[in-house]
C-alpha cells in the first residue's frame, strides 16, 4: 500500500498492511523545533535550520526527508499563518535556547526585561504584546488584552471575528505546497480555516490587534452558563463562515486533501470532563454536526477532532457529532484505558495518537520502557484498523532523542519494516 492508501484503509476501520504513522502531520502531532534539529543530526540528514510552524508551541516542520526517516504516512499542508498572525512564507534566523531556527519574517520579538520575550499580533509592536515566553520557558503563552465586558452590550460579531474567510494568498500557498508534497503519496491533512468552537488557544485573540468580545479564558468558560444565547450566536456565525471556507477549499482542492482538522477545543482535564455532557449536547453538538454533515455530504474528506483529557464519557457525543477521528487519545488521563477505549468505541471512531505517553514515559523513561509501551499500545489499538500511531500530543522540548528513536524503532518493529 501507499501511505495514503494505508491511512484511508485505517479510516475505513479495516487493517492496512502496516499501522499508519504520523509525526508532524497535523498541528497537535508536531515536534519541538530543537528536537527536530537533533533528529536531523541523528539520522544524518542535510543540515538545515528548523522552520517554525507555530510560535505558540515552538514546533517545526517535519520536512519530507525527516518524515521518511521516521516512517510517516500523513503529510500536513502547514499553516499559512500561526497563532499570532505571523505569515509562514518568509523567514529570519532566531536563537531558541541555543539552537538556531527560522521564524516568520514578520514576527517581532520584544524583550520583557527579565530574560524572556514578547510577541505581538501580526508582528505589530505598536500593539500590546499578545504572547510571552518567560525566561525559563519553552513556549509563548497567550496574554489576555481584551477590554472589560459589558454584559448588557455583547455583540457576537466580536468573538466571531476569529472566523475569517480564507485569503487568496493562503489558497496559493497551499496549492504550491501541495504540488511539492503530493508525489510523496502520503495522506494530506489540512486546516482549512478557523472552525474551532471556543478553543482556549484562540479565545484571547492573539492574532488580533485589538480584540473585542469575551477574551478572558475564565470568562469564556463561564459564558455558556452566563450568556448561552450569546455563545450560540457566535457559534452560529462561526459555523456558517467555516462551511463557506470548506466549500471554497473543496472547489479549489477537491479530493487532493484527505483529512481536515476541525477543532482543537479541549473538553477534558487530567481527571474529569470540563463541562457536562448535557451542556455539550445542547451547545456544541448541533454546530459540530452541521460542519461534519456538510463535509460528509459534499466532499470525500475525513474529519479530525482534538481534545485532551478524560473524555471517555464525551466520546459518544463526538461520534454523534460526526467526527471520523479523535486525537490525542490521552491514555494517562482518568478513565482513558487503551483497551477500554478500543473495545467501547473502536468501531465508531478512529483513534489518532495514544501511542506513547509524553508526560512521563517518552521524556523521562528509558528506551526500553518506551519500546514496551509503544508495542503494547500498538497491539491494542491496531486491531481491526481504525488507528493511526502518534504520541499523545506534541513531542516536547528536552525529550531525549534516544527515546524518540526507541519509539520510532518499536513502530517499525511492529510493522515489520525495521
Amino acid at each position: 500500500m501507499t501511505s495514503r492508501e494505508r491511512v484511508l484503509t485505517a479510516f475505513a476501520h479495516q487493517e492496512p498492511d502496516q499501522v499508519p504513522v504520523d509525526f508532524g502531520g497535523m498541528c497537535t502531532s508536531m515536534v519541538n523545533c530543537q528536537v527536530v534539529a537533533q533528529l536531523r543530526d541523528y539520522y544524518g540528514l542535510e543540515k538545515k535550520l528548523p522552520r517554525i510552524n507555530d510560535m505558540s508551541t515552538m514546533t517545526a516542520y517535519v520536512d519530507p526527508d525527516l518524515g521518511e526517516a521516521m516512517g510517516v504516512d500523513v503529510q500536513q499542508l502547514y499553516n499559512y499563518g500561526d497563532t499570532y498572525g505571523h505569515i509562514n512564507t518568509e523567514w529570519k534566523e532566531w536563537q531558541y535556547r541555543g539552537t538556531p531556527i527560522l521564524i516568520p519574517k514578520n514576527a517581532t520579538i520584544g524583550d520583557d526585561g527579565k530574560g524572556g520575550y514578547y510577541l505581538y499580533p501580526e508582528g505589530d509592536a505598536s500593539c500590546e504584546p499578545s504572547g510571552h515566553m518567560p525566561a525559563d520557558g519553552y513556549y509563548f503563552d497567550n496574554l489576555e488584552r481584551g477590554e472589560e465586558v459589558d454584559e448588557d452590550d455583547l455583540n457576537p460579531e466580536d468573538n466571531a471575528e476569529d472566523y475569517m474567510p480564507v485569503s487568496d494568498a493562503q489558497i496559493a500557498y497551499h496549492k504550491k505546497m501541495l504540488a511539492e508534497l503530493k508525489p510523496l503519496n502520503r495522506a494530506i491533512q489540512c486546516i482549512v480555516g478557523y472552525s474551532c468552537l471556543g478553543d482556549a488557544n484562540n479565545v484571547p485573540g492573539p492574532n488580533i490587534k485589538h480584540p473585542k468580545g469575551i477574551r478572558s479564558i475564565e470568562e469564556w468558560y463561564m459564558a455558556p452558563l452566563l450568556y448561552p444565547d450569546y455563545v450560540e450566536e457566535v457559534f452560529e456565525l462561526g459555523t456558517d463562515r467555516a462551511i463557506r471556507n470548506f466549500e471554497r477549499y473543496w472547489n479549489e482542492f477537491g479530493s487532493d486533501i484527505d483529512i481536515v482538522y476541525i477543532c482543537g477545543t479541549d473538553f477534558g482535564s487530567q481527571d474529569s470532563l470540563m463541562m457536562s455532557t448535557d451542556t455539550f449536547r445542547e451547545l456544541y453538538l448541533p454546530y459540530y454536526k452541521k460542519m461534519n454533515d456538510w463535509i460528509h455530504e459534499h466532499t470525500t474528506w475525513k474529519t479530525l477532532k482534538h481534545s485532551c483529557g478524560a473524555i471517555f464519557d464525551m466520546l459518544p457525543l463526538l461520534i454523534e457529532s460526526g467526527f471520523d477521528a479523535i486525537n490525542p487519545v490521552q491514555c494517562s488521563a482518568k478513565g482513558m484505558d487503551p483497551r477500554r477505549l478500543k473495545d467501547t468505541y473502536g468501531k465508531d471512531i478512529l483513534f489518532w495518537g495514544g501511542g506513547v505517553d509524553t508526560q512521563k514515559v517518552l521524556p523521562f523513561g528509558t528506551p526500553a520502557e518506551v519500546r514496551a509501551q509503544v508495542l503494547g499500545r500498538l497491539k491494542i489499538f491496531s486491531k481491526g484498523g481504525g488507528y493511526i500511531f502518534n504520541t499523545i500530543h506534541n513531542i516536547q522540548c528536552n525529550t531525549p532523542v534516544e527515546n524518540i528513536v526507541a519509539m520510532v524503532d518499536a513502530v517499525k518493529e511492529f510493522n515489520g519494516t525495521k
